[in-house]
């Protein structure tokens, strides 16, 4: 079996079910999305234990799910199981071990040290809780939290799960915790759709999941500390080397030609903004983004005010053509000035943005170049051509700074430095710049004071700040 998904991890019972079939439930809830089934029985014989595991594995192997067997080796064995889950007043862990083999084994733990015991002993994954007050242990001690779940899946290296009172009013707070997934019995099996609940369950995990990639790319950032070669808008180009800086990346702006090839040999990623354009750039611009081609580093392109003029449209065109780029991040009127669409509105670095098919022409665009399309407006929207996300941050205050969008550009080049997860990259930064003027909305009296307040929320940015602000949705 390949990599376990643990996001949905189903544990039963058929004290819930009442008449429902046990079997009929899982192979619904496998439908709906659940990724691990655990069958939990207390009270009935070896042999009939048995009879029920077989009974249910032909199902799961049937969706290519592992079946764990609760608290019981022998039977996990006799069943042909995938795996087993023992419990702290269990077997030992390394007899568990030598009876099943290489199969999975999944220990519950309720505290760092026991974690840790786990880990070292060789546990495949953990099962931490109870976060919530239950009604299906009635053993437990006081819930862990959230804090106490936290601080074992800080502590841990290995696959984890949060089990214990957890519902859809609560899961979101549960997965910023960046656990692996969560367990689960009536959130599922106490519903009258079973498949259903599990679909709905399964999208606020995912989405738990997505929200922690997007704010890992901050701590890529701040560890690795990418070198950010720009060519890039002269009447922002000091907000931009002070914005990669309040990142945790590092900024070169530079302008000559003879240093092109040393600078690039070094650099993690290349912006290119074409604000302001002249004879020098159009020449450099090309010429830098083939060199970054050629190395392998990323290339960012903020295309500024492409529909604007002539000149601006062919050296646009000109770089679609010969250089291939990671992201391409411009607002609405820019993104559809590239597609080839008319568009009145367009006023240069202001423009007037209407989103009418702007889904539809950025995934066509980002399928065409084989690159991150990210379109800036109301609603800001990012596409790899398969998948869409739609970001809700920012506020109008953002229109009153010069060069908050040069300031975003510069934001993904450096994202785009540590990760090679282009699409994650580019949506993390340009929620940041999106949470950064709704700071200044709320904090500032001015647009001086505003870019200040952008300029130190980037700076003060971390994973925590960021899921409790961000405002993202993943199509």
């Amino acid at each position: 079996m390949n990599k376990i998904d643990y996001s949905v991890y189903l544990v039963t019972d058929r004290d819930i079910l009442q008449s429902r079939d046990l079997c009929e439930a899982v192979e619904e809830s496998i439908l709906g999305g659940a990724t691990v089934v655990q069958l939990r029985e207390k009270y009935i014989s070896f042999e009939e234990f048995v009879k029920l595991g077989k009974k249910l594995h032909k199902i799961t192997q049937k969706y290519n799910i592992p079946l764990i067997i609760n608290d019981n080796v022998d039977v996990a064995i006799e069943v042909g199981a995938e795996g087993v889950h023992v419990g702290q007043g269990d077997e030992e862990l390394s007899k568990v071990r030598a009876k099943i083999g290489d199969k999975i084994i999944g220990v519950s733990v309720e505290n760092v040290e026991e974690a840790l015991i786990a880990q070292e002993g060789g546990a495949d994954y953990l099962g931490i809780g109870s976060i919530f007050y239950t009604g299906s242990k009635k053993d437990i001690n006081i819930p862990i939290g959230l804090e106490g779940l936290k601080k074992i899946v800080e502590s841990v290296n290995i696959p984890n799960v949060a089990i214990g009172g957890i519902h859809l009013d609560n899961v979101r707070e549960v997965m910023k915790t960046k656990t692996d997934g969560v367990a689960v019995i009536s959130e599922i099996l106490g519903k009258e759709d079973i498949r259903e609940a599990t679909a709905i369950l399964k999208n606020y995990v995912k989405e738990g999941i997505e929200m922690n990639n997007f704010a890992k790319v901050i701590s890529e950032i701040r560890e690795k500390k990418p070198i950010v070669y720009q060519i890039t808008n002269t009447v922002t180009i000091n907000d931009c080397a002070n914005v990669t800086l309040a990142i945790g990346a590092s900024p070169i702006m530079s302008f000559c030609e003879d240093e092109l090839e040393d600078v690039l040999s070094f650099a993690s990623a290349l912006v290119i903004n074409i604000g302001t354009m002249d004879k020098s750039m159009r020449k450099i611009v090309v010429k830098a983004s083939k060199i970054a081609n050629t190395l392998g580093k990323p290339v960012i392109l903020d295309p500024v005010g492409a529909g604007a003029t002539q000149a601006r449209k062919e050296l646009v065109e000109k770089l679609l053509e010969k250089v291939k780029f990671a992201v391409i991040k411009g607002n609405v009127a820019e993104i559809k000035a590239i597609y080839g669409m008319k568009n009145e509105s367009n006023r240069g670095v202001d423009s007037v943005e209407s989103s009418d098919n702007i889904e539809e022409i950025a995934k066509e665009l980002a399928i065409k170049y084989n690159c991150v399309i990210a379109a800036t407006g109301k609603v800001d929207l990012v596409t790899d051509g398969k998948r869409v996300a739609k970001i809700e941050n920012g506020d109008i205050v953002l229109g009153s700074v010069t060069g908050t969008g040069c300031m975003t550009g510069a934001l993904i080049g450096s994202a785009c430095g540590a990760t090679e997860d282009y699409f994650t990259g580019a949506i993390t930064m340009i929620s940041t710049m999106g949470i950064a003027g709704e700071k200044a909305k709320l904090q500032g009296n001015g647009n001086g004071n505003f870019r200040q307040i952008i300029m130190d929320t980037v700076y003060q940015m971390n994973e925590e700040e960021f899921l409790n602000s961000a405002k993202i949705r993943v199509e």
